[in-house]
């Protein structure tokens, strides 16, 4: 029998999961779905407009933390000792266990989320688009361009022009979390967030001292490393200019790096998981 991978053996490995965590997983179902319908009692309450801009955050900021809660608390188990022993003496292979986890944890937490978010957004769009306007809301919405048909989130144009810098941390964070959670024993959601922000922020000043020493020049700044850098004018003070890597050599070096980065996490995601096994 293959020793690294086995349909059979991971399909008992994974139902073997599911029945023994049946309970939390529903219980984490539950406490999505109620979130994310009290955030979209306020994100659907505006006019179309709005709605378009806010379901978009609401998206971003509810599904950040929660995949982060989610990947951490599967983790979690291989951080106490007893119950990190149940799991790795499973008749299973360092690769299958590993790949269990982050098909829960991050595909099966993909597919729910995006399948409960389309649903509810679904509801909520077709509540938006049947909305009976007060004439003060109808005035307000014509001064802002006017009324148009809503459509659903994934289906939107407004969906399609996202940052990219948004979808690149989105790749980053399951990978980063694995990684992180596997890496710090001990309170280890509080402890891999606060790495996650120092990071960010790391990146944020060195990118930008680098961009300062590069062209001699505090004037010009970026957000993350590889974007757009904003280059203000020595003589007119509000007077800015975008500069930008040059194409396709700028998209190439963010794909390249991104992909880097992300291969390298799990390496490292799935190298601790050895190290505890032994």
């Amino acid at each position: 029998m293959n020793q690294i991978f086995s349909i059979a053996r991971f399909g008992r490995l994974l139902r073997k999961y599911f029945t023994d965590n049946r309970g939390q997983l529903l219980a984490n179902a539950g406490l999505l779905i109620g979130g994310l319908f009290v955030g979209s009692v306020f994100a659907y309450q505006g006019w179309p407009g709005s709605v378009a801009e806010m379901r978009t955050a609401l998206f971003f900021v509810l599904g950040w933390p929660c995949w982060y809660v989610f990947t951490v608390q599967q983790i979690n188990v291989l951080n106490h000792k007893e119950r990190a022993m149940n799991y790795l003496m499973q008749p299973a292979s360092q690769f299958e266990k590993i790949g269990l986890i982050w098909l829960i944890s991050g595909v099966g937490f993909v597919l729910v989320f995006t399948s409960v978010f389309a649903l509810s957004d679904s509801v909520w769009v077709w509540v938006v688009n049947h909305r009976d306007w007060s004439p003060d809301q109808v005035a307000m919405i014509k001064r802002q361009g006017g009324f148009f048909t809503l459509k659903p989130f994934f289906a939107d144009a407004h969906f399609g022009n996202i940052p990219a810098q948004l979808w690149a941390f989105t790749a980053l964070l399951h990978a980063f979390t694995m990684a992180f959670a596997l890496l710090i024993r001990h309170n280890t959601l509080p402890l891999v967030a606060v790495i996650a922000f120092g990071l960010l922020i790391f990146s944020h000043l060195g990118n930008n001292f680098l961009l300062h020493s590069l062209t001699g020049s505090d004037l010009i700044n970026s957000i993350v490393p590889f974007s757009q850098a904003t280059a203000q004018s020595l003589v007119k003070q509000y007077d800015y200019r975008t500069i930008e890597l040059p194409q396709p050599v700028g998209d190439q070096l963010r794909y390249a790096v991104g992909v880097v980065a992300v291969a390298l996490l799990y390496i490292t995601a799935y190298v601790r998981l050895k190290e505890r096994e032994v």
